[in-house]
């Protein structure tokens, strides 16, 4: 019984510890970020100033035009780095996610993965997904999502929206869960 409480104990010190480990490296990574965000945010603002209002882009980069706005004004009156420091009147957060604009980063990945993901279908490839979900179908095998999203070079998630989409009930064969009452996400 002593065996036990000394292996729990163990493992709640090894927990604690390599919980400290990651606030450590987590505040660490913050502060470069937050470092980094200043120092993008500052050629940003100035590269906005020396264009004059009528340059002013709607949107670049993951930052709406308010931010550029915002970016723009801290850094002519010389307090970006107060304003940042301070919270950027609450929406510090908010900025930082879209400077490093994870969803960007998403998509690139998932087109390195899927060079045909987020591009508009054709009705080739309809009919390709077609006849290979009716081949497999009909041979009464589970359905290789896999192979197919490779074919067509698309996520599988995607290869199944898109047999819905085009009125295929895919029912168990989904592979995902159903929100009730709603279609499938």
């Amino acid at each position: 019984m002593e065996q036990n409480v000394n292996s729990s104990d163990s493992q709640g010190s090894l927990g604690t510890r390599i919980q400290q480990i990651l606030d450590e490296q987590r505040s660490l990574a913050y502060d470069a970020l937050d470092d980094l965000m200043y120092e993008a945010f500052l050629e940003v603002g100035h590269v906005l100033t020396e264009n004059g209002d009528a340059d002013q882009p709607q949107a670049v980069g993951g930052l709406s035009s308010y931010a550029l706005r915002q970016i723009r004004q801290h850094v002519a009156d010389g307090n970006l780095a107060e304003w940042l420091s301070a919270g950027a009147d609450g929406d510090k957060s908010l900025y930082l996610r879209d400077f490093l604009n994870f969803n960007k980063l998403q998509m690139d990945e998932l087109r390195v993965r899927y060079p045909r993901a987020f591009s508009k279908w054709t009705e080739d490839e309809d009919e390709a997904l077609l006849v290979c979900y009716r081949q497999e179908a009909q041979q009464g095998q589970k359905i290789p999502w896999g192979q197919i999203a490779k074919q067509l070079q698309r996520n599988p998630n995607a290869i199944r929206l898109r047999l819905e989409h085009l009125g295929i009930n895919l029912g168990s064969d989904a592979g995902r869960q159903r929100r009730q009452g709603g279609a499938a996400r």
